[in-house]
């Protein structure tokens, strides 16, 4: 699977590898280096995800606004009576199921980004094996506190904090985004602290790229 992704994503795995190499080697901070290389990607990425983040907040406010009429549907109502009614609602508001797909419009975007950075990581993780604050190397785990890996906690705590403020009036829309980043965190808990810091670094950019944009 990774030698397809290897291929398909080439482009920006050398950028990604080339721009942090640059960095390592002006800085000669591994550490330091990987928060800028978050840093500057995520920069890079602020127009398109304003696009994206648009779409998706238009797209959050008719699937809620459809969600509330589905709602007020009388209980009474069974079967096809019910299914007739929640499609007259759907033909109402020009809204089709699969709409949905959208509410990710902009993890969709930053997606390829991040699977390129996984990749260079996992590739490259022999020259990560180096400790920081000589608290973590940087090629395992953190396990900060006791073995526990604090570095994808802390990312699913700033995604919530994300999640609650974009959505605080669609709790549907919340709820999809939590459950997308705790799944998340589930699957990196035992990466090399390496990708876990940039993710980290890109996860506090988008929350304070979101507050800012309110």
């Amino acid at each position: 699977m990774y030698t397809y992704l290897d291929i398909i994503l080439s482009p920006i795995i050398f950028l990604i590898e080339k721009y942090y190499l640059l960095l390592v080697s002006t800085l000669t901070l591994p550490g330091l280096s990987i928060i800028l290389l978050s840093l500057s990607i995520s920069i890079i990425l602020i127009p398109f995800l304003r696009i994206a983040r648009i779409y998706e907040d238009k797209i959050n406010l008719k699937i809620n606004f459809i969600e509330n009429n589905v709602k007020e549907i009388p209980s009474s109502y069974k079967g096809e009576e019910r299914f007739r009614a929640i499609e007259k609602i759907y033909e109402e508001n020009s809204f089709h199921p699969i709409q949905n797909i959208s509410r990710g419009l902009s993890l969709y975007l930053i997606l390829p980004v991040l699977i390129s950075a996984y990749i260079f990581f996992i590739n490259n993780n022999n020259i990560f094996d180096v400790e920081v604050l000589g608290m973590i190397n940087l090629s395992e785990p953190d396990k900060l506190i006791k073995g526990i890996n604090v570095l994808p906690i802390l990312i699913f705590f700033i995604n919530y904090l994300d999640s609650t403020f974009r959505y605080s009036k669609i709790t549907s829309g919340q709820n999809i985004y939590l459950f997308m980043s705790f799944a998340i965190c589930v699957l990196i808990y035992s990466m090399p602290s390496c990708m876990t810091l940039y993710w980290a670094t890109s996860s506090m950019f988008s929350l304070l790229f979101n507050i800012k944009s309110k």
